[in-house]
């Protein structure tokens, strides 16, 4: 008799547990956090898009801007296998689901007297619901050396439909990946060098070719302060 309740309450732990897991793995995203739609949808071959097919997407809708058209010409480069100025470079890396773009000013023969660093990173995350991925973009900018807030530099997110190809800008708040550029006094940690004017404070966000989570480093001059932005299959959850 014992073992009879035994196994009948083994079972019903089970049954609750599995629909703890179906429940996790239905949730979806909420509409109202979608910011605005990327006109082009995702065009790729095969069974799923890559890291590449995201960057084509992106880049189309916004190729008037600075970095959109430089970006956007070193990509087009890369795709035809043609050679690259000294100062563009391309880590593609459709395994992890990476890719970073860095153009380095100095490198290149119209701007070599310009100590100028601009670094973009993409990559993805396959969500537990089955039906999306999310997109980061980030942009950092450099000058002198230093962590700047330049134009274009900063993280967003975007959230992709395997049904309808499309790609949704998505509030970070929302998604637990804003990290407020604020220096704790009490807990901040001091650099060997100032890595930004020192009025100026700068989020730096670092996204991830290997693992899942992102880490983040605020900077104001020779101070910083670090955040880790852990991944749970739909959001982030910072450390």
């Amino acid at each position: 008799m014992n073992k009879r309740i035994i196994t009948i309450v083994m079972m019903c732990v089970s049954m609750v547990a599995l629909h703890g897991f179906r429940a996790q793995a239905q949730q979806s995203y909420p509409k109202d956090i979608l910011v605005y739609q990327l006109e082009n949808k995702v065009k790729y071959q095969g069974k799923a898009p890559k890291i590449g097919d995201f960057l084509t997407a992106y880049i189309t809708q916004d190729e008037t801007s600075e970095i959109m058209g430089s970006l956007s010409v070193a990509w087009n480069h890369y795709l035809r296998n043609e050679p690259q100025e000294p100062c563009c470079q391309f880590i593609v890396d459709d395994k992890n689901g990476y890719l970073r773009y860095t153009f380095d000013a100095k490198l290149c023969d119209d701007f070599e007297d310009l100590d100028a660093q601009t670094i973009v990173e993409m990559c993805y995350w396959n969500c537990a619901d089955g039906k999306h991925k999310l997109i980061a973009e980030n942009v950092i900018s450099m000058m002198d050396g230093k962590y700047m807030i330049g134009q274009y530099s900063g993280t967003m997110f975007y959230i992709y439909d395997n049904a309808t190809r499309q790609m949704w800008a998505v509030d970070d708040e929302w998604l637990g990946a804003y990290v407020e550029p604020v220096i704790d006094e009490a807990n901040c940690q001091t650099t060997g060098k100032e890595m930004t004017v020192p009025d100026e404070t700068v989020a730096v966000y670092s996204l991830p070719q290997q693992g899942k989570d992102i880490n983040v480093v605020v900077y104001q001059g020779n101070k910083k302060t670090e955040a880790r932005l852990v991944w749970d299959g739909m959001r982030f959850k910072q450390q």
